[in-house]
């Protein structure tokens, strides 16, 4: 192919370069889910109250409790009670706890700053009707106390020390329930804290047991059927490659376990552990290893299983890692299952991990809730000791995450729920909220499917905090699209509902927003929880289409022209709109979404055409048009190098080869390739050497080119001939 031919290819399919770039990398992330956002709002578009608390000092907010009314604030040396509607501090219920002097000063010697010479409060729990658990640092040196409210005050029932149930340092990941009437705690025991340990008393994990815990932070923890479970992170002794790496871990212990006996009535006789599996899946699944957040326990609909219970669970890779952020779903049927599996042992300090032959395991099964754990026999307490960890991985549903986010930008760092909102349509879906470690907030729902893993659609992008300003905490607040949003500084009451700021029923619907619907008799997008009824109320959170704008819901009967040419059984029509074919020409005229930029138009015809291509259309006719360039460009070159090629003058390779040697023996007499002491008598080949002119050497001298007297015609016939 001639040069011709390539630059006329290359330029055809540079132009598509572009494109054809585009539909190979969308192939080539094909493992992603649909996380491309929406709409991304900055904090003066969003509706918010902030509470700042001691604006003076950092605060190291968290949230201690919540219910229907009120919403309780751990700060620097006292507890906000906030209205959970509207952020009025309640100032008569503030309770103010500051470290005493004795405490402060102690704090100071040992190194701390006056900062951290201060009351943190971190825990506190109702354990009975007007009776309060409550905890804070006390200037590194944890206490409690048990309140009792009377005629209107509260009191001092009791104080006791905290070691164990509180943390030293607020800014430590911890993490506590109250359970079964004790406080299950997940702390540091020690000033340095060195010392982790899952306390209740006066059960707690092994001192210094790097296969129990080893370095780790705690997330969260929750009660679940007869055992509490703690979630966090830490460095897996199990890991035999070089360096160290992080893993997301699942430990439980009975509720009702009473120790051991002999040595061990201080220890847990059913501590175990599991690791948790957030991955994209493959033949090198690609791990995200550090958990973050986690939400309560969610019952609904997931899978086909309409009674499942699932948390959400926030996870990132390492700080030293791509920027990675995953949300995974794990079902506690999972998590139990994994619990019942096989146990993981190392024989020596450089043998592998491997399982427990079942015909090794004790009986009793060792992790089991029993009546009293203080007969079990020593080798099942032994046993438990030396295997705490599960050989199996909790999986998550359906096999992969449910929403990834790869960012240099900003990591997940706080994950909640609003659960199994209603629709208009009478079905249910998941609405996550997202907190990231540079202040913003994703809404995100979670759409299942019957045939396949869910979608995560990323509805919006909300910043709430300045930049570099990480979301701690995330609670739901009533009403539609409310959450309370925790920093150290600072929390606030933002509302994350976008309905109003849409006058088309196709945005609204396209949002797949579950608190927005369109009131077709109103025209605008409302929330849900606002409307009294939902008659004239249109949604599509599953294919977020716009053609159900069409459709306008009547009170009772669909009308139709006179000259319609299909008849229409109207009592065959249900009333809902929902259960109307989209695709069925009533030949009525809408009114609300028969406006095409700026100009009246007949139905909705027009618009049709602008919302019925998708994302797949898409990519369809990318690739078509990829082939289709390939396959012109290559036509095209083809006919140019006919078009511009050039015939050879010579018939035959024989003849070519011998003009080539003559050439050399007779023109180019100056070339390295020539002989120089020897001529060629042109006579023998019938060649005419009259009209040959005399050639000059390098010295100017004439040279006669006759060879017939030099007795060369034999060597030139071996040669030549």
């Amino acid at each position: 192919m001639t040069s011709s031919a390539f630059s006329c290819l290359s330029k055809f399919n540079l132009n598509l370069l572009p494109f054809i770039l585009i539909y190979f990398i969308k192939l080539g992330h094909g493992w992603l889910p649909n996380t491309s956002t929406k709409l991304i709002n900055s904090a003066n578009k969003l509706s918010s109250i902030t509470f700042r608390g001691n604006t003076t000092s950092l605060d190291h907010f968290t949230v201690l409790y919540q219910d229907e009314n009120s919403i309780l604030l751990g700060g620097r040396n006292q507890i906000y009670n906030l209205s959970v509607f509207d952020f009025n501090e309640r100032r008569d219920s503030t309770i103010f706890w500051p470290s005493s002097e004795a405490h402060s000063q102690l704090c100071n010697l040992k190194g701390k700053f006056e900062d951290d010479c201060q009351n943190y409060i971190r825990i506190l729990f109702p354990t009975a009707p007007g009776k309060y658990l409550i905890c804070g640092t006390n200037s590194y040196k944890p206490i409690c106390r048990i309140l009792q409210e009377k005629n209107g005050q509260i009191i001092i029932e009791k104080e006791m020390e905290g070691i164990g149930l509180c943390p030293y340092d607020p800014d430590h990941n911890s993490t506590s329930i109250y359970s079964n009437g004790h406080l299950f705690s997940a702390t540091v025991a020690d000033f340095s804290g060195t010392d982790p340990l899952i306390y209740r008393e006066p059960l707690r994990t092994e001192l210094s047991d790097l296969r129990q815990l080893n370095a780790p932070n705690f997330v969260s923890t929750l009660t679940y059927g007869d055992y509490i479970y703690f979630f966090f992170r830490e460095t897996a002794v199990e890991y035999m490659n070089c360096g160290k790496v992080i893993y997301s871990r699942v430990a439980r212990v009975c509720k009702h376990d009473k120790g051991g006996p002999h040595q061990s009535r201080d220890r847990w006789t059913t501590f175990l552990k599991a690791r948790l599996n957030c991955s994209v899946p493959g033949d090198y699944p690609f791990y995200f290893d550090e958990i973050q957040s986690t939400t309560s326990v969610i019952e609904g609909n997931y899978g086909g299983n309409k009674n499942a219970k699932i948390i959400y669970s926030a996870l990132t890779t390492p700080d030293n890692a791509i920027g990675g952020s995953a949300i995974c779903i794990f079902d506690m049927e999972d998590v139990q299952s994994v619990f019942q599996g096989p146990f993981k042992h190392q024989d020596s300090i450089n043998a592998n991990w491997l399982p427990v032959p079942d015909n090794k395991v004790p009986s009793p099964r060792p992790g089991e809730c029993v009546q009293d754990s203080r007969v079990l026999a020593d080798k099942n307490v032994n046993f438990i000791k030396t295997h705490p960890m599960m050989e199996k991985a909790v999986p998550p549903l359906f096999g992969q995450p449910l929403l990834i986010r790869i960012s240099l930008h900003y990591r997940f760092t706080a994950v909640t729920v609003d659960p199994q909102v209603r629709t208009v349509n009478d079905e249910t879906y998941d609405v996550i909220y997202v907190g990231t470690d540079d202040g913003k907030i994703l809404k995100v729902v979670n759409i299942p499917s019957s045939t396949g893993p869910p979608q995560a659609v990323v509805i919006s992008e909300n910043e709430i905090f300045s930049r570099k300003t990480p979301v701690k905490q995330l609670r739901i607040a009533p009403r539609y699209g409310r959450v309370i949003a925790v920093s150290k500084a600072e929390v606030k009451l933002v509302t994350i509902n976008h309905c109003e700021h849409y006058s088309r029923c196709s945005d609204c619907l396209e949002l797949r927003d579950p608190h927005c619907a369109w009131d077709s008799i109103k025209g605008t997008c409302v929330s849900v929880d606002t409307a009294t009824s939902f008659r004239y109320l249109i949604q599509d959170i599953r294919n977020g289409s716009a053609v159900r704008c069409r459709i306008q819901p009547s009170d009772n009967t669909i009308t139709t022209k006179e000259d319609n040419t299909i008849p229409i059984d109207k009592n065959s029509l249900d009333t809902d709109k929902d259960l109307i074919d989209p695709l069925l020409n009533l030949d009525t005229e809408s009114t609300d979404c028969n406006e095409v930029d700026g100009e009246k138009v007949k139905g909705c015809a027009s618009q049709s055409k602008l919302t019925l291509y998708t994302s797949e259309y898409l990519h369809i006719i990318v690739a078509v048009a990829s082939l289709a360039g390939l396959f012109v460009g290559f036509l095209c070159g083809y006919l140019v190098s006919r078009r511009f090629h050039v015939h050879s003058q010579f018939p035959s390779p024989t003849f070519i080869e011998q003009h080539n040697h003559l050439d050399r023996l007779t023109v180019n007499q100056t070339s390295f390739l020539a002989p120089r002491t020897k001529t060629v008598n042109l006579d023998v080949l019938n060649v005419s050497t009259d009209s040959l002119p005399p050639k000059k050497d390098n010295l100017g001298s004439l040279k006669n080119l006759n060879i017939t007297n030099e007795g060369t015609l034999q060597k030139i016939k071996k040669t030549y001939i």
